[in-house]
């Protein structure tokens, strides 16, 4: 069990000013974690019983708690006495951003949209191996009339008592808790003019690696101080409890490790750009990446300078430094546990080495992404996404690897999977996944479905090895099509059509939807001469309890969409 620090032991290891903090209310904390001493000041707080371990993040110093929820859990480890768990809050930043789009607009202020203007996302941090029972409850005490766990594969039916939400989670697991019918009983798609939706997720992961304070090599870094930019100095960095503010464009290095504590909030973006290669980079641990402090480039004057007057080239390269984590030339690059809130750009880009492409090189494990702007997608190039939570404004992932165990929630704009520049050089494997939610503010946008190629990449007929199964999309309430398949947008844009990518070899297995677009908008597949489908395999797909027969099942099919086998 956790050992408490005294207020003598706690002034000798802190030095100048800790009778201050010890005063200021951090006294009675626990510093042993699961592999030895944790940063002073930490509120991890490990609890074990027999072999049942659970760690739990009862505060971040500094930051402040959600004003919406409050959440509880307990085990055998903690002898079922309840434990709080630190509810942290991100929120779309549209009321406090200052800029319009356009002069008079107020559909996009510094790239938030109006959408989900002042909607949030309470979440929680464990870490457990054992079972665990959850309690959530609204911070204000009102009481909470239903509740409902997604995805339902993965949690215990949630059951209320004193006006509170329970449930169980037997494994780890990353889900989401809606709360009185706020998404599963209305559209919140296009039309949606109704309050801002407040939401909630656990994130219950599995025991992961983390470094003792003492460990060769490690650094920690403190809140209020600057981590050191020489790599020579360091080979681990560890964020420590408490609120960090490193800055846009915090560069990390080959053969380093970047640890977020869980119970630390770090502001800023890490990337290599200009550092050197991305071999052996790992950024890791529970804690929460946040872009809250950083303008989307498309209002931030360093870039609108770039852009003004670069050519194409630099305009592309300095608008990485908004991505949240990027890492280019990446071999063995690792993104492990980290929560992504708000980025003002891309969430997590690890685009690998140019060499030996059938090789797996860059690795997303228990991840999470909560964004609200534009050009927020979240994991897109990653050979391998395991395990992660990824809710988006924009795109949340792309077919460019392997993706397991993946929990997916549109909002505004993007497409659960945007299809463009599927690679033909190895076999994808997507299996497992849940889209909890997909809804969309635009009808008649060509993306934002969950599976959507939009005659973009590179144009003409791609042959791929590519098999989708075991897909379930709980959402009830789709705003658009699950499908929507094309090479050739003339169908649709009469004006200016465009051709890009089609595809031979998918198969679609094992994909249930519980409902289909709420708009009425058909599934569609549609070919062009210059970028015909074919050997595209649907079995065992159910849309709103009907199942895929043919072709008849699909609007704009045309002579250019072949061999198509339904089972």
């Amino acid at each position: 069990m956790r050992k408490l620090m005294n207020r003598r032991d706690f002034v000798a290891v802190m030095g100048a000013g800790a009778a201050t903090a010890w005063a200021g209310g951090r006294g009675n904390i626990g510093i042993f974690g699961a592999t030895g001493m944790e940063t002073v000041g930490s509120t991890t707080r490990t609890f074990q019983e027999g072999d049942q371990k659970l760690i739990v993040y009862s505060d971040v110093p500094g930051a402040t708690p959600s004003e919406f929820y409050r959440i509880r859990v307990r085990s055998e480890a903690t002898k079922m006495e309840w434990q709080s768990v630190f509810a942290h809050i991100t929120r779309s930043l549209y009321s406090q951003a200052k800029i319009p789009k356009k002069p008079g607009s107020t559909s996009s202020m510094e790239n938030y949209y109006d959408h989900v203007k002042d909607w949030s996302h309470t979440y929680g941090n464990i870490e457990m191996d054992s079972p665990v029972e959850i309690e959530v409850s609204r911070a204000n005490g009102a009481p909470i009339q239903k509740a409902a766990v997604h995805p339902a594969a993965k949690a215990g039916k949630a059951t209320l008592k004193d006006a509170k939400a329970y449930f169980a989670v037997n494994s780890p697991a990353l889900v989401a808790v809606d709360i009185d019918g706020q998404m599963d009983d209305q559209d919140t798609g296009e039309g949606y003019n109704g309050p801002a939706i407040h939401t909630v997720s656990i994130f219950a992961h599995p025991i992961l690696e983390r470094p003792a304070m003492t460990d060769p090599g490690v650094v920690v870094v403190t809140p209020g101080t600057r981590p050191p930019t020489d790599p020579a100095t360091y080979e681990t960095l560890y964020f420590s409890a408490g609120v960090h503010d490193i800055g846009r464009n915090f560069k990390v290095h080959e053969n380093k490790k970047y640890y977020l504590a869980g119970d630390a909030l770090v502001y800023g973006t890490f990337n290599n750009l200009g550092a050197g290669s991305g071999k052996n980079i790992k950024i890791f641990g529970v804690g929460t990446l946040s872009g809250d402090r950083i303008t989307h480039p498309n209002y931030d004057p360093d870039y609108l300078k770039v852009q003004k007057e670069g050519a194409s080239e630099q305009i592309k390269a300095k608008s990485k430094e908004w991505k949240a984590i990027c890492i280019e030339n990446a071999d063995n690059a690792v993104v492990e546990g980290v929560c992504v809130a708000n980025p003002p750009n891309h969430a997590i880009n690890l685009v690998a080495i140019p060499t030996d492409k059938a090789k797996k090189h860059t690795f997303v494990r228990w991840a999470k992404v909560i964004s609200w702007r534009g050009n927020g997608d979240g994991i897109g190039s990653a050979h391998e996404i395991e395990d992660c939570f990824l809710r988006t404004a924009d795109d949340c992932s792309y077919i460019k690897g392997d993706r397991r165990r993946c929990v997916f929630w549109t909002d505004v704009n993007g497409a659960v999977f945007h299809m463009a520049g599927i690679p033909e050089d190895r076999k994808i494997v997507i299996k497992d996944c849940d889209v909890i939610y997909a809804r969309n503010k635009y009808k008649g946008w060509e993306g934002g479905r969950v599976f959507s190629q939009r005659g973009e990449g590179k144009p003409g007929l791609q042959k791929v090895n590519v098999l989708i199964r075991n897909f379930r999309i709980e959402d009830k309430r789709p705003t658009l099509q699950i499908f929507h398949l094309y090479s050739h947008d003339g169908f649709r844009n009469t004006e200016s059509p465009h051709t890009g990518s089609s595809y031979s070899g998918i198969t679609f297995q094992n994909i249930t939807a519980a409902g289909k677009s709420v708009l009425g908008l058909p599934e569609i597949l549609h070919g062009c001469k210059e970028a015909p489908w074919s050997n595209i395999t649907f079995d065992n797909v159910v849309i709103a309890g009907k199942k895929l027969t043919s072709l008849d099942d699909f609007a704009y099919v045309n002579e250019y969409v072949t061999d198509t086998t339904f089972k």
